[in-house]
């Protein structure tokens, strides 16, 4: 006799009922949005580089890109290592460093709307991802990172939700940790409208 009971079979015709994540929480999946050709560097010092490297567009909302860039100013390994340490902190890992000093986002919208993006607290910090907010809301997303001893870089996006109405738009950050006081970059006119309706979904319903 085995030791372990028998494994029932799985059904294989009965299909998983998957939770879709809310559409103010995240960019739809299965899709291929529209793209801007929008790219800018949004603050430097002499050892990280915040930039936008694109922004995206979905009849729901929009994503903006984010990476950034930490560099080694001459450092041995052990003190990089610590840096590193600052470096994903300061980013979302609040346990490691000042939560008071870490990297934030916000938005300014035309109509004088803002959001903020509250890094690393479930879904924008907005609670219940099945009660739908009050827009606008920003959220942000971790995609992950790479590097080696002489640069760390890591990406992000954030979604804004649901989609303004074309015009200006302005981004504004803050990451006291690595001296970056609150600064804003204005994108002029974004044509959100036109770039939503060239995303398409990659299947048919």
């Amino acid at each position: 006799m085995s030791f372990f009971p028998d494994v029932p079979p799985v059904d294989d015709d009965e299909l998983a009922e998957a939770w879709v994540p809310p559409a103010w929480t995240r960019p739809p999946e299965g899709w291929l949005p529209g793209r801007l050709a929008e790219a800018a560097l949004l603050a430097r010092t002499d050892e990280v580089a915040v930039a936008v490297t694109g922004v995206t567009a979905h009849p729901s909302g929009v994503g903006i890109e984010l990476q950034w860039t930490l560099r080694n100013p001459g450092q041995g390994r052990r003190a990089w290592a610590a840096l590193v340490d600052r470096f994903e902190g300061g980013r979302f890992r609040p346990g490691l460093a000042d939560e008071t000093a870490g990297l934030r986002f916000g938005v300014q919208l035309a109509d004088g709307s803002t959001a903020i993006a509250d890094m690393g607290h479930g879904f924008g910090g907005h609670g219940d991802p099945e009660e739908v907010p009050i827009g606008p809301v920003l959220t942000f997303a971790p995609q992950g990172g790479q590097g080696d001893d002489r640069l760390m870089t890591t990406t992000g996006t954030l979604w804004l939700w649901p989609l303004p109405a074309d015009g200006p738009l302005e981004l504004v950050l803050a990451w006291p940790e690595f001296g970056i006081p609150e600064t804003r970059h204005r994108f002029e006119h974004l044509e959100l409208d036109a770039a939503a309706r060239r995303a398409q979904p990659l299947w048919e319903a």
